[in-house]
């Protein structure tokens, strides 16, 4: 039939395009929300929806025949609530409508309820004992039922036993949610709901000695007490220990007739019932105080009790421990005297019968409590280390020694340095303790180092104001620098945490700090500086002719040694002036130039001049005379001996001393003049002779000898011997002073081994 008035409808939608000239139509749908439920459209049934094209103004009717409908889903009720369209409600059952273009849709609404099903039991021979019931929505229900209820409503269950039954909860399912014996429900469906009842089994509950109570599902019970508990079920049995009875006795657990732990599950597993009984210990009431009161003890090797008030088992032991020294709440220290029980601070205690109260009694003792801001510090008690905060306890009246560490290295360039103690010496605290608290604080400053270099290395001389044998300086300080060119260095300017060109400057050492002084090279030729090649001699002036050295600090880039005849005046970028002539240069370095002077150059006060490349000329005075004897040393295992030789011409040594009798060759320069006149720049000649013209003398050990010759040594320049017999009466077996005497000047004294 559905499919004839489709057709029909099709049939008429045509008809319509056939006679439009006379007649206009209007499309219009009927439906029900939820879709495929019954109406009634001008008299014909419908279950689907319903589209039809109608005449413009004519009228039609719309009817619900069944308000309340099932057919669409298991256990599922649709009611109807009324007609609406694009306009809103359509009143009346039935409607009637006037086609209208502006309302193409007409609903039949309907309200959907879901079952609620109650499943008690299955019972197939009515009727069936009910076991209990179920309430819903405040009506109670005691059977197999369907109660509706609007889609998505929240219902909740709760459940009651009747007499020899007991509830023991829901069974789990969807849209459900069970809370205790409360089950919450969410109509988002047709639901079944299963309350699980159960026979009741009688349990009785005893302890010995009786009238004691247990706890039974959590509740606390005086016994003798009965219990209606499903079989099988289960349920939490437990101990409620300690407690008294009426007589004012404590009892402690001791065992259930089931074998379980003090609070354990029970589950009833015998038909008709059964008995569970607990047995309770004496016990006894051990009270715990302290003379002075709050005091901290350790019992059972817990020491944070909320008191020490305990009920323990008659006969049973425990370990209960007072500390030998304790510090109370305010911080005042106590000592262990005894306890009412005379055991000692630590003893096994054995509970007697009807229990007891213990005291433990202390004695007011000193309390040191040594604080510091540094965590951790680590001091000295009577020779005992101890990490701050650290409490010493002793008795009133006691001395005590403490020591601080007086520096503690933070990292290479800061430490903490002690900053001493009150009352105390250095970083020593020795002091009798009073009653009550004694505070000593160990602190400590921060010190900074202050790093200082010069460049080059050896150019500066520093003053520092404070000065610091370390380098370190309190971090509050500010530190003074002056520093002083050594001879030939000029102050350039600082670097690093200095700054400018002023030789003084001032650093605040808040942090370690590093300066740097710069300067810059220049020549530089000391006082006396222009002396006798040999080495330091009696006579302050240099001879005609002789080998000069020149003493200073940057007087050439590097050493140079030039050619032994013909000399050069000019080597490494070095001349020396003097008189106004370049004198021969044996050889040039920083800090020694070796040069001849020439044989006529005037006596009397001079002086000379040193010019290197890319230095400015340095100039020194020095005093000419006509003799300046020097005699050259040798250097054996750090000892200076003469430059002597033997006849064979080998060196005259402590392993190869003098021999009486023998002529010896003894050399130095600044002899004076010659027979023939000294050569400038050139070595002696083998011939003619240059002999020493002025009187010359020699003295060995004290004894004086004739020279047999003194002359220019020849292929040398400046260079000059003196030839001598070492007659017998100079001792032998010894290191022999001797030395020269020309023309009334001496020489310096060196040392001659003899055999």
């Amino acid at each position: 039939m559905r499919r004839f008035l489709i057709n029909f409808a099709v049939l008429g939608l045509l008809f319509a395009a056939r006679v439009g000239a006379q007649s206009i139509g209007t499309a219009v749908t009927v439906r029900t929300i939820p879709n495929s439920l019954y109406f009634w459209v001008d008299g014909v049934q419908y279950s689907d929806n319903f589209a039809a094209v109608w005449p413009v103004g004519s009228q039609h009717t719309l009817w619900i025949e069944v308000p309340v409908q099932d057919a669409v889903q298991f256990k599922t009720i649709y009611t109807f609530t009324g007609w609406t369209d694009a306009n809103g409600s359509v009143p009346g059952n039935p409607a009637i409508i006037t086609a209208d273009p502006a309302i193409p849709e007409y609903d039949a609404n309907f309200n959907t309820q879901f079952a609620l099903s109650l499943s008690f039991y299955s019972c197939s021979t009515p009727p069936c004992q009910s076991p209990g019931s179920v309430m819903v929505g405040g009506t109670p229900y005691s059977s197999n039922t369907d109660i509706y209820f609007p889609a998505g409503a929240a219902v909740p269950l709760t459940a009651t036993p009747n007499p020899g039954w007991v509830f023991s909860g829901w069974v789990p399912a969807g849209n459900q949610t069970i809370v205790g014996y409360t089950d919450n429900v969410v109509m988002n469906g047709p639901t079944v709901v299963y309350p699980i009842f159960q026979t009741a089994q009688a349990v009785n509950l005893v302890t010995v000695p009786p009238g004691l109570q247990v706890m039974a599902d959590n509740v606390p019970t005086p016994t003798p007490a009965t219990e209606q508990w499903g079989l099988d079920t289960t349920h939490s049995v437990g101990a409620l220990t300690p407690q008294q009875d009426t007589s004012g006795n404590w009892w402690i657990f001791g065992s259930w007739s089931d074998g379980g732990a003090s609070t354990h599950t029970f589950t009833p597993n015998t038909v008709g019932g059964q008995t569970l009984t607990l047995t309770y210990a004496a016990a006894g009431g051990v009270t715990l105080v302290t003379v002075p009161p709050g005091l901290d003890l350790t019992v059972d090797g817990r020491s944070n009790w909320p008191n020490y008030n305990f009920v323990w088992g008659v006969g049973t032991t425990h370990q209960i421990a007072a500390p030998v020294q304790v510090l109370d709440a305010q911080g005042n220290a106590w000592g262990f005297s005894s306890w009412s029980n005379g055991g000692a601070a630590s003893q096994s205690y054995v509970v007697p019968a009807g229990g007891q109260r213990l005291t433990v009694t202390y004695t007011a003792m000193a309390h040191l409590s040594i604080t510091s801001p540094i965590a951790g510090l680590s001091v000295t008690v009577d020779g005992t280390a101890c990490a701050t905060p650290c409490d010493v306890i002793r008795a009133i009246g006691a001395t005590v020694h403490v020591s601080a560490p007086a520096s503690l290295p933070i990292n290479a360039t800061s430490r903490e340095d002690f900053s001493g103690w009150p009352g105390g010496s250095g970083t020593d605290w020795i002091q009798p303790l009073g009653p009550g608290i004694t505070t000593l604080a160990a602190n400590y400053h921060l010190m900074n180092l202050l790093s200082s270099t010069a460049s080059p290395a050896n150019a500066a001389s520093w003053t520092f104001q404070p000065a610091a044998a370390d380098g370190f300086y309190d971090a509050l300080s500010s530190v003074t620098v002056t520093v002083t060119g050594q001879p030939g260095y000029s102050f350039s300017n600082w670097a690093g945490d200095l700054s400018g060109s002023n030789p003084t400057g001032t650093v605040s050492m808040n942090v370690p700090r590093s300066i740097e002084a710069v300067f810059t090279k220049s020549p530089y030729i000391g006082p006396a500086g222009v002396t006798n090649a040999a080495g330091e001699t009696p006579q302050a002036g240099v001879a005609p002719g002789s080998i000069v050295s020149i003493f200073g600090v940057n007087l050439a880039a590097a050493t140079a040694v030039g050619p032994a005849s013909p000399m050069v005046q000019t080597l490494g970028g070095v001349t020396v002036t003097a008189g106004g002539s370049l004198l021969p240069l044996y050889f040039v370095s920083p800090t020694q130039i070796n040069v001849q002077l020439p044989p006529d150059f005037a006596l009397g006060p001079a002086s000379l001049t040193v010019s290197a490349t890319g230095q400015a000329p340095v100039s020194a005075s020095f005093t000419v005379v006509q003799d300046a004897p020097g005699l050259f040393q040798q250097s054996v295992n750090g000892q200076n001996y003469a430059l002597v030789l033997h006849p064979d011409g080998s060196l005259v040594t402590p392993a190869s001393p003098a021999q009486q009798g023998e002529t010896l060759t003894l050399y130095g320069t600044g002899f004076g003049p010659t027979s023939t006149p000294r050569l400038e720049g050139f070595a002696i000649p083998a011939t003619p002779s240059f002999t020493i013209t002025d009187p010359l003398s020699l003295q060995v050990a004290g004894v004086a000898i004739a020279p047999q010759a003194a002359f220019a040594l020849p292929g040398s320049v400046g260079v000059d011997v003196v030839q001598f017999q070492l007659v017998s009466g100079v001792p032998s077996g010894a290191n022999a002073n001797l030395y020269v005497t020309l023309n009334g000047q001496n020489s310096n004294i060196v040392v001659l081994p003899v055999q």
